[in-house]
């Protein structure tokens, strides 16, 4: 396959973390031809003492300081691991400005890059408009996987608006990302998650469900302070529960039919998936998550098995294959109604996950890029 250039991902989370929207398009589009660079966050925020073992792991290069592992790293991605400094206040900017960014920008271009070049931007800090301005891409993108204005943690929130303004086209995943975007950039594509259908599929199961009325559920992904934690241990003490993936603090009080797995590479996920019978997302009803389209999201779908959702204010469009609930009584109520799940059902979720495949995402990308050359190409002052 012919090299199509260089692909830069600036990522908002490590390779060895839950597998997300930046895995995806960065494994996607090097499958597509294109040579990819795999950035590691840029810190947004300082870190706390409870983190000392992660933040002397990325310091030191030793992934494995933190007690984590690295998903497996598709071909043709190449991972870049930046050693910065939060980009906030005057001493972390200051730095990263005169230092640390411009030592990235050597780093890559030591490393070979070849034109065309394409930048994908994940987090809307300063660190990331300068990355921008020394590279000088081609083509540059602005992914918009969350809703920033309401993190907690990025503190110059007019740095959206200037990336949305500077990008050649935005791709956003959730309504709320799209409509806001919007008031700056006139090229924004929505662009959900995707899935893997091929390892995703494997989770279907025929299984009946289980006679006792007890379904066993599960959740997977981080369980961090957008998930809403205390639900969960409430579910642990009616159904039987498995949960799966890295955690960010203990978790106390659970029952003892809880089956909590840890973090595991993506590619076993759809193991632990196949005898599961009801799907979780219990999310906090909280103003960031109302611009979170979780990655998980199609995944579950790829398995045809019920799902049951809180606090997603952009899953009310699927509510006619879900369960979206509004408080924790209903919540509950839909884990034990899904023994009444009909298959025809099961085919529609399939069929909504494959609309949103891996494969047809990597198509969609790689036009949309190609486009954006070529509208460049025949105006020559620009591209110049």
């Amino acid at each position: 396959m012919a090299n199509k250039g260089t692909v830069i991902v600036v990522s908002v989370i490590h390779w060895h973390m839950t597998w997300q929207s930046a895995h995806n398009i960065a494994a996607g589009l090097a499958q597509k031809g294109y040579q990819v660079y795999f950035v590691e966050p840029i810190p947004k925020r300082w870190p706390h003492l409870t983190e000392i073992k992660r933040v002397w792991g990325r310091l030191s290069g030793q992934t494995t300081a933190s007690g984590m592992f690295r998903q497996e790293v598709s071909p043709g991605v190449t991972l870049v691991s930046p050693r910065t400094l939060p980009d906030i206040g005057v001493i972390g900017t200051n730095l990263n400005h005169h230092y640390f960014i411009p030592r990235l920008a050597r780093i890559l271009e030591k490393k070979g890059i070849n034109r065309p070049l394409t930048l994908i931007h994940y987090v809307p800090i300063p660190a990331t408009i300068q990355l921008q301005d020394l590279l000088q891409p081609d083509v540059s993108i602005y992914r918009c996987a969350s809703d920033w204005p309401n993190d907690p943690h990025i503190h110059r929130r007019w740095v959206e608006e200037e990336l949305s303004e500077q990008v050649d086209m935005v791709w956003a995943d959730s309504r709320k990302n799209i409509e806001r975007t919007a008031q700056f950039n006139d090229r924004v594509i929505p662009m959900p998650t995707a899935v893997n259908l091929s390892r995703f599929s494997a989770a279907q199961s025929d299984k009946p469900y289980p006679e006792n009325g007890r379904p066993l559920c599960a959740y997977a992904g981080t369980i961090g302070v957008a998930i809403d934690v205390s639900l969960l241990r409430e579910v642990s003490y009616h159904f039987p529960l498995r949960l799966i993936g890295p955690t960010r603090f203990p978790l106390n009080g659970f029952s003892d039919e809880t089956e909590i797995i840890g973090p595991l590479p993506h590619y076993q996920l759809p193991v632990l998936l196949k005898d599961v019978d009801v799907l979780l997302l219990p999310y906090k009803q909280i103003p960031y998550i109302d611009g979170v389209l979780p990655a998980k999201f199609y995944e579950y779908l790829a398995t045809g098995k019920p799902v049951v959702s809180i606090g997603l204010t952009d899953l009310h469009d699927f509510q006619d294959i879900i369960s979206v609930c509004q408080t924790r009584e209903e919540f509950i109520r839909a884990i034990e109604d899904a023994q009444n799940d009909m298959p025809d059902l099961r085919q529609a979720r399939i069929r909504k996950a494959q609309e949103q495949s891996w494969e047809r995402q990597s198509e969609k990308m790689d036009n949309l890029i190609q486009q954006a050359l070529s509208e460049k190409m025949e105006k020559p002052e620009v591209y110049d």
